[in-house]
């Protein structure tokens, strides 16, 4: 670990005490500038009060709405006021239920700017799911837009907790005559908490602290994507999820941009509408690889020439390289790698990329290109699959895991101490290539083949608009391959064919299931643990944490069509 290179990143940001102390842990929890103390807000907001950057909106109406920092710092103090006025007790933790919107920014810095530990949940959970989390993080206060979940939480006697609607707390008519003052954090105080069940099917609250991920916020918004003052950035995430905080928020504030959220991601299949995004001055596209493939599915075969746009990135879901090549060729933009960026909640920001001065020719569409930093110190990785370990630690990563299981943060430390990413990767040509999860990788008559790898084959044929494979029991083979696609057409003996030539006839599906929708979260992810335990046990009812599906009747819909195979 180079301390000096991650000493000099720190030097971006405004300190109140400068830290002397780069790095230290305590068995595997790690400290990033423990001596540190600085001014979260005054970083984001005041330091950039007199320029023209701000946050550009769009709403679930395709409405823009762009509001400049000074109007965004006297929100800020109307809700910091108000929220102050609701109890009159040290408010130590805040649960914010919303979407990626005026309200989630705004409530977010307000947390910033009174030094209180925050924790944003999807829009989309149910009663039970937010039940849980309140649970794990108890919250002071719970604030929400949902009037129906508002009106069920306030008569459960079993939370002795205050449940606000957030329209209350951007009434300007109550006010409190004591100035508000800027919380000093110490670098380890808790910033946020965001929950992820992935593949454990429990909620787990992953604690990020301050000094350590703000760096590493700002340090890759200018590494992998190129931003300086005055740029725009628009990153298509939900508040609720790691990159609605790093890329949409956080990261682009401490550097003096503009950054344009939106509250939902799936109306950017409207070609004209993200035109009249892009117009606005945008410089850098950060979408989900779902977007992208559903935008490829409905592409109007027309060029998108922006002149501001420079630098494309891709999140989430595993980036093929058919769909990399549209995305880059669409918007005129074929010889730049597009940011395929790896991370996780747990790593506060991007581990691997491209950057945004890296060619097509020298990293591929498809791979993460390398760690961002040579600090960042990977296992040996070659062409043969294994898993993808870091040695050493750096200033996203998580400082704790909010859970009462014990085991569920032991489990991401090696016995060396080294942490696990839970990823099968690869190397070629010295560039890295993600496969999937450990357990989503399919291993047929001892071929290990990643569900990545099968995807993007198949994604190769345009009548495929999304595709996730996973592995089935096979009472021969031990396992075998079932592919779920949304498709315009049956062309089961295409898929076959395209499989065959690429891996081989061992490798041809057992069953190709055809479905409208595919188990989404608000992120992005295709919840493959669910396809692969309705396969295994259709009769099944409980499968675990589903809180964050973007649409419950996909269950059926899986069961229907599995049924329809089999009988």
């Amino acid at each position: 670990m180079n301390e000096n290179f991650w000493l000099k990143q720190a030097k971006e940001l405004s300190w109140v005490k400068f830290p002397k102390k780069i790095f230290s842990k305590n068995k595997n929890f790690p400290k990033w500038y423990e001596d540190g103390e600085l001014d979260v807000y005054y970083n984001l907001i005041e330091r950039h009060i007199k320029k023209k950057i701000g946050i550009f909106f769009v709403d679930s109406q395709k409405k823009i709405k762009f509001l400049r920092i000074k109007k965004i710092h006297n929100l800020v103090n109307i809700f910091c006021r108000n929220l102050k006025n609701l109890n009159n007790k040290n408010l130590n933790k805040v649960m914010l239920h919303t979407s990626s919107s005026i309200e989630s920014s705004i409530s977010m810095l307000s947390c910033v700017r009174l030094g209180i530990h925050f924790s944003v949940i999807f829009e989309e959970l149910s009663l039970f799911a937010i039940k849980q989390r309140i649970k794990l993080f108890e919250p002071d206060i719970f604030i929400t837009k949902d009037e129906k979940i508002y009106k069920l939480l306030k008569s459960d006697r079993g939370f002795k907790i205050e449940i606000v609607l957030f329209k209350s707390l951007f009434d300007n008519k109550i006010v409190i005559h004591k100035e508000i003052q800027n919380n000093i954090a110490k670098s380890t105080d808790k910033f946020f908490t965001l929950f992820t069940s992935g593949t454990t099917g429990m909620p787990k609250g992953v604690t990020h602290g301050h000094g350590g991920y703000l760096t590493y916020s700002n340090y890759t918004c200018r590494n992998q994507f190129g931003l300086k003052k005055n740029s725009i950035m628009f990153t298509a995430s939900d508040a609720g999820w790691i990159n609605g905080h790093t890329y949409a928020l956080f990261g682009p504030l401490t550097i003096g941009c503009s950054t344009v959220l939106i509250e939902k991601p799936a109306l950017l299949i409207d070609e004209k509408l993200l035109i009249r995004i892009l117009k606005k001055g945008v410089q850098v596209l950060y979408l989900p690889v779902t977007i992208i493939r559903m935008m490829k599915a409905f592409d109007t075969k027309k060029f998108i020439k922006i002149k501001t746009l420079k630098t494309l990135g891709s999140m989430g879901e595993p980036l093929a390289y058919e769909v990399g090549h549209w995305f880059a060729k669409k918007f005129l933009c074929e010889h730049k790698s597009i940011i395929n960026t790896y991370f996780q909640t747990e790593t506060g920001g991007i581990i691997c990329s491209p950057t945004y001065k890296d060619s097509s020719k020298k990293i591929p569409h498809g791979s993460v290109g390398k760690p961002t930093n040579k600090s960042i110190k990977i296992n040996l990785l070659t062409q043969k699959k294994k898993e993808f370990i870091i040695k050493n630690s750096w200033p996203g990563i998580m400082q704790e895991i909010l859970n009462k299981e014990e085991f569920i943060w032991k489990k991401y430390w090696t016995r060396l101490g080294h942490f696990r990413m839970f990823d099968i990767a690869s190397i070629k040509k010295k560039n890295i290539y993600i496969h999937g999860r450990n357990d989503d990788v399919i291993n047929i008559r001892g071929h290990r083949i990643g569900s990545a790898e099968i995807e993007a084959v198949i994604l190769k044929n345009e009548n495929i608009i999304e595709a996730c494979a996973v592995s089935i029991n096979d009472n021969l083979d031990g396992n075998a391959l079932c592919l779920f696609v949304i498709a315009k057409k049956n062309i089961n003996p295409i898929i076959s064919k395209l499989i065959i030539e690429s891996f081989g006839s061992y490798a041809i599906p057992r069953m190709i299931i055809y479905l409208k929708n595919l188990p989404k979260t608000r992120s992005g992810k295709i919840v493959r643990r669910l396809l692969r335990e309705i396969v295994a046990y259709p009769k099944k009812k409980e499968f675990g944490d589903l809180s964050t599906l973007i649409y419950k009747g996909v269950i059926s819909e899986i069961r229907n069509e599995i049924k329809k195979q089999r009988y």
